[in-house]
């Protein structure tokens, strides 16, 4: 094996590459720095540890695909729901193939290996070790700990910018992340058989009593029950195919196993979170097709580049992710890359859905303008699940975002200078069930608010696909601005955040409220 210091002079052996000094421009970066209470500096890095990474290509013509979005969901324009295909979206917007030969070439000069590059070419993942990359960025990477969970870990940087040759520079808008490789190894078979039984009790949230509650079996009684919708979910390791089979069978829904597109390094682990995912979007819209989006664990690395990977593959209506981190835990650039993609997203006519998180504080991604932020109910229903009470969960994720502006169709809001979320609202301090890992549990968070609501919108897009009308796509500008689409929610006045209360119109914790899906359908245009 090489050591770091035979592939640094590997480096400038051949071609004779560009020599970094301190004269170089700086790249911007989306490392820890020790600015947050989540990560713990642990010192120095050894230069031997492996790591992999992303840098972000910018956009070509931002401002351009902006003005295409803006008149995609502005109904008195001529382009209104005129989606971009992903082959014209490539051609506007995304980074020129040039841009990536050539930073591909300059990583590799010194031991760092591309691992892949993004359908869209916004992203590049490289893999190699600390020593190669403080070499390549002239910098010195530290080792970070996630507080609270010494197994979680990440790389970055005390007070020392990255820096990269001036015709380098300019074709990178970040560094945008460092983490340790995901573990290595086989994924364990699956055990057991499907169980069709049905949940213990009708006490918890069952797919039945969530589908009355919001108004999803009136629509799925006029037969849109996703049929010609694609829901795509974006998440970290998998789930076991037995176990959400038995969560949908034992509750009466028949449909076929999902898809699952592995999006990087192959996953060894299953997760929970994973598995209510699937279960929920996928069981309230059961004829709508499902591709899980699988990166291999839920460090930032994976979670970013599985987001972007799902836009890009541009097959998905709807995509819904529950895998939230905390925005002031998370590095601005990191947040900002999340936009880059949502906004691609919007031009392609994707709804994309995010959990607002369970700390009562604006989470990832879905602080991004161009993600609908899910916040959390309290949700009280009678046996078959019919509203008796709905207040505002002290635990939904809202507030300012500490990155982006305020969107114009926020303006006129109660509200800072900020993007502010929630936009709306579903059941989340409400005990839903799950079938994980061979057993029914049952757990509460918002990580169900997001693929409730896909769920909702697969057959929302399902009855207008019906109708012969395009996917609704971007919802949000149009529910601040249209006051028929405000009319389709109910509005949460009652309980709330420590921070912020639920309020009569829109509020922090619980948006314009919570959803009635037939109502919705007859209001979007």
């Amino acid at each position: 094996m090489r050591t770091p210091l035979v592939l640094a002079m590997l480096g400038f052996v051949g071609c004779d590459p560009p020599h970094l000094t301190n004269t170089d421009p700086v790249v911007p970066d989306g490392l820890q720095s020790g600015g947050t209470q989540a990560y713990v500096d642990q010192g120095v890095a050894d230069r031997a540890l492996p790591l992999r990474a992303l840098i972000a290509l910018p956009l070509v013509d931002s401002a351009g695909l902006d003005a295409t979005i803006a008149g995609l969901y502005n109904p008195a324009s001529a382009q209104f729901r005129h989606y971009l295909d992903l082959n014209t979206l490539l051609v506007r917007h995304a980074p020129a193939q040039a841009d990536v030969d050539a930073v591909t070439a300059w990583l590799g000069d010194t031991g760092l290996s591309v691992a892949r590059v993004a359908t869209n070419r916004t992203l590049i993942e490289f893999t190699g070790n600390v020593g190669s990359f403080n070499d390549r960025f002239q910098t010195e990477l530290h080792v970070f700990v996630k507080f609270g969970d010494s197994e979680f870990t990440t790389f970055g940087t005390i007070d020392d910018a990255l820096r990269a040759p001036a015709d380098i520079a300019a074709k990178i808008a970040a560094v945008v992340v460092a983490d340790p490789p995901p573990e290595a190894g086989d994924l364990p078979g699956e055990s057991g058989s499907i169980v069709a039984d049905p949940p213990p009790d009708t006490k918890r949230l069952t797919l039945t009593k969530v589908a009355h509650a919001y108004g999803i079996d009136q629509v799925t009684a006029t037969g849109a029950e996703g049929q010609g919708v694609t829901i795509g979910v974006v998440v970290g390791a998998l789930f076991k195919f037995k176990d959400v089979q038995s969560f949908w069978q034992g509750q009466g829904i028949t449909r076929a196993d999902p898809e699952v597109v592995q999006t990087m390094e192959p996953p060894i682990t299953r997760f929970t979170e994973t598995t209510l995912d699937v279960e929920w979007s996928g069981g309230l819209a059961p004829k709508a097709d499902l591709i899980v989006y699988s990166g291999p664990d839920s460090h930032d690395t994976s979670l970013l580049y599985t987001f972007n990977a799902a836009i890009a593959d541009a097959r998905a209506d709807v995509i819904t992710d529950s895998f939230a981190h905390r925005e002031d835990a998370t590095p601005k650039v990191i947040r900002e890359q999340y936009d880059v993609a949502a906004r691609m997203g919007a031009a392609l006519g994707i709804s994309i859905i995010a959990a607002s998180g369970d700390s009562g504080e604006p989470d990832v991604p879905s602080s991004c303008p161009h993600v609908l932020s899910v916040g959390g109910t309290v949700l009280d229903t009678d046996v078959d699940g019919a509203r008796v009470e709905e207040r505002g969960w002290v635990s939904s994720g809202s507030g300012d975002s500490l990155s982006f502006p305020t969107p114009d169709w926020q303006v006129g809001l109660p509200i800072a200078d900020k993007r502010a979320s929630s936009d709306i609202s579903l059941a989340s301090g409400s005990s839903y069930w799950v079938y994980s890992f061979g057993d029914w549990g049952s757990f509460i968070g918002t990580s169900f608010a997001s693929p409730v609501f896909a769920g909702l919108m697969a057959v929302i897009d399902s009855a207008r696909i019906q109708a012969g009308k395009p996917n609704v796509g971007f919802l949000s500008s149009m529910l601040y601005t249209t006051p028929a689409i405000q009319g389709a929610f109910f509005d949460v006045t009652t309980g709330g955040t420590g921070t912020h209360p639920a309020t009569p119109g829109w509020d922090y914790p619980t948006g314009w409220g919570s959803p009635d899906a037939a109502r919705l359908l007859n209001a979007i245009p």
